[in-house]
């Protein structure tokens, strides 16, 4: 029997689960009846749980079938993650009318799907729970708080928190559903799945005035659009062609009346990309361009946010891409993964990645059928709940077989990846490497 078809008798805890989460959505950092809710469920299974100052719960399953060693590790380790934090959004209704329930909290909703991510995941080890006498080696669960922010932002503390404990994975795994992919399809590329984002808010202060004398003022929409036009030409004069790098202004804020100059003016956006040291050129032209329309418009700048990276880009060892491909068709039928699209979203599971071997796949949701397709982070958004399990059971074929088989990489700790101290350098978060290291 496939690991899918033993899932199935966990599909209505699954969806029940996914419900409860979406009626009570609690925003980045205030996650505490979602930790609750996901700490009773741990207890009940009888699986041994901690909580993560700030990060969220980590959970262990711990494999009959593993070799180990004095202290009792296992030779094989797979991590396994899902985020469980909503958004200030204001749910809508759906595409078609066939939204199965709603956020009981006004202004705050599961509009990214994350609540679909932590009932997959206690889905997964309700399944690896069952087979943990089969299991080569352990299985880690992490339960992420504070996925959409960077203060407080869960995931540095949990990579802390494993760093503390000594528990180094030797694989990891998650699951993001996307609205762009239909219903049921396992996307899983090798190399590139999501974006890295860059982010600024800066204020420009000029010289108010009156609309009829602007030679007496300094306008600071006209530093703006000087300003604009050059964040557009920089990256064809800065970033390589052949390397994706898309910037957007979402945020622009300045007067109130037609014949009055103002006196500041507020903008914010984002920048994307896949290769890290594009967004550092980028972002170091772009620091350089704001002065100097600055200083030649006798402005001042105020860099309110500027941070490069917010999160880094997120890819797919390709080695442990075709092995998930792999097994999961196998388990599920041929034209279940597929690679799809990279995502021009940003997540934190990119850092997990640049830790440590493994894959994120984008689990499709997108239903006319159900209704579900509209954006992400929309007041619009839902998911076809039907394709839950597959989430689940996806992950549990992945972490069974990395374990029995290690997906043909070389047994090594580390893989050639980054540490802690090195990931938070190349992130340039000097607030966590000052908390974490004192530096």
């Amino acid at each position: 029997m496939s690991i899918l078809e033993r899932a199935r008798k966990y599909e209505d805890y699954v969806i029940s689960m996914r419900r409860r989460f979406h009626e009570e959505p609690e925003l980045s950092g205030a996650e505490f009846k979602t930790m609750e809710k996901i700490g009773a469920e741990l207890t009940a299974m009888g699986l041994e749980h901690e909580e993560v100052p700030n990060g969220g719960i980590a959970a262990f399953i711990r494999g009959g079938k593993a070799e180990r060693d004095a202290a009792g590790r296992a030779g094989r380790t797979v991590l396994l993650r899902a985020d469980m934090d909503a958004l200030p959004v204001e749910e809508q209704q759906n595409l078609n009318g066939t939204r199965q329930c709603f956020s009981k909290i006004p202004g705050a909703m599961h509009a990214c799907g994350h609540d679909g991510h932590t009932a997959m995941l206690l889905g997964a080890a309700k399944i690896l729970d069952e087979m943990k006498a089969e299991l080569a080696g352990d299985v880690v669960l992490c339960f992420e708080r504070s996925e959409e922010t960077r203060t407080p932002a869960g995931a540095r503390y949990i990579w802390k928190w494993l760093a503390d404990k000594g528990i180094e994975p030797d694989s990891c795994y998650g699951t993001h559903v996307f609205s762009n992919l239909d219903s049921g399809i396992v996307g899983i590329n090798d190399g590139p799945m999501m974006s890295g984002i860059s982010r600024f808010d800066i204020t420009i202060t000029g010289k108010g005035g009156h609309g009829s004398r602007p030679d007496q003022s300094n306008n600071p929409i006209d530093c703006f659009a000087m300003i604009y036009q050059r964040m557009e030409a920089l990256r064809l004069l800065k970033n390589d062609p052949f390397k994706s790098v898309t910037v957007s202004v979402g945020k622009l804020q300045s007067g109130m009346q037609i014949n009055v100059i103002p006196e500041s003016v507020s903008f914010g956006g984002t920048v994307r990309f896949f290769d890290m040291e594009e967004s550092h050129k980028f972002m170091d032209a772009f620091r350089e361009a704001i002065d100097g329309c600055a200083k030649l418009c006798g402005c001042r700048i105020d860099y309110d946010v500027f941070e490069d990276p917010f999160y880094i880009s997120t890819i797919n060892d390709p080695a442990m891409a075709q092995f998930a491909r792999r097994v999961i068709k196998e388990d599920f039928g041929d034209g279940s993964a597929r690679p799809c699209e990279p995502w021009m979203a940003s997540e934190t599971f990119g850092g997990y990645l640049a830790m440590w071997p493994g894959v994120i796949c984008l689990l499709g949701v997108r239903s006319e059928e159900k209704g579900s397709g509209a954006a992400h982070h929309n007041g619009k958004f839902d998911l076809d709940e039907s394709v839950l399990i597959k989430g689940s059971a996806a992950a549990a074929v992945y972490a069974s077989r990395f374990l029995a088989e290690g997906g043909g990489i070389a047994d090594s700790r580390k893989g050639g990846k980054l540490s802690l101290e090195e990931l938070l350098i190349a992130n340039r978060d000097d607030e966590a490497r000052l908390e974490f290291f004192g530096k």
